[in-house]
């Protein structure tokens, strides 16, 4: 699917999700309803094992919402097809994973906050802006604490500051930082690693997490635990990568 905006690319399992709304890929509501339509097709093809969510141009990912569509007559239905974009790359059947550089701002940032795993350019700022405009990031509010630790997420959301790459790594919001200059290399080599593991086994591995979160200790382990048992042991995969390690040579994944 290519937008005027958005493209998604199946790329050989690898389904990209890319952004193009210079200069700062602002997120636009047009903008999010084709990242919406995008996202859908990408998990809706079964081919499709990971989904890594980029953007195109040198200034940045993406610096937020589109200010404009904050006015009262469009902010429900600027909150709503925003909720459906980065709750869909939250709540994905496939592992999601955002490759960030340069301004990652506002709901940039909660965009990218969404996806399983995040992979910064070492000139990646980030940064939730809002609370120096008077208002308050939703998502940010209800998923950072859990995602990052409260702190963290506190200093995040009251601050209003910016961020370094390094600063996001130690706060838990990143992953990984690689260098500018190997940003692309560096992010097919993360990407790389994951598509060769067993998609069936990371989305079931996804939904346990999804499943437990939230959860007290033993409610947590009880509903991973049937999970695996009910859902996981019945797959050709979990049942080829054990005799595999026993074998002692590669799996040879069936599922996707």
């Amino acid at each position: 699917m290519s937008g005027e905006r958005v493209t998604a690319v199946n790329d050989g399992g690898l389904g990209r999700l890319i952004l193009n709304n210079p200069p700062v890929n602002v997120l636009t509501i047009p903008v999010m309803e084709e990242a919406v339509d995008a996202l859908g097709e990408l998990q809706e093809n079964p081919e499709v094992k990971i989904i890594l969510v980029e953007a195109e141009g040198e200034k940045g990912f993406s610096a937020g919402v589109d200010v404009a569509d904050h006015t009262p007559e469009k902010m429900e239905h600027m909150l709503g097809i925003f909720d459906d974009l980065c709750m869909g790359l939250y709540r994905s059947s496939k592992p999601t994973i955002a490759a960030v550089h340069g301004l990652v701002l506002g709901g940039g940032c909660e965009l990218a906050a969404c996806c399983d795993l995040v992979v910064a350019a070492d000139n990646s700022v980030f940064g939730q802006p809002e609370i120096k405009v008077g208002v308050y990031p939703i998502l940010g509010v209800a998923l950072f604490p859990n995602l990052f630790g409260s702190k963290a997420a506190n200093e995040l959301l009251l601050s209003g500051r910016n961020f370094s790459a390094e600063e996001a790594l130690s706060m838990g919001l990143v992953n990984r930082v690689v260098p500018l200059d190997r940003f692309q290399e560096e992010v097919q080599a993360f990407v790389g690693g994951l598509m060769k593991n067993s998609g069936k086994v990371m989305s079931l591995t996804k939904k346990a997490i999804l499943a437990a979160a939230g959860k007290d200790e033993d409610a947590a382990r009880a509903v991973a635990e049937e999970i695996y048992v009910n859902e996981l042991m019945k797959t050709q995969d979990a049942n080829e990568g054990l005799a595999a390690f026993l074998e002692k040579r590669r799996p040879e994944w069936k599922e996707a």
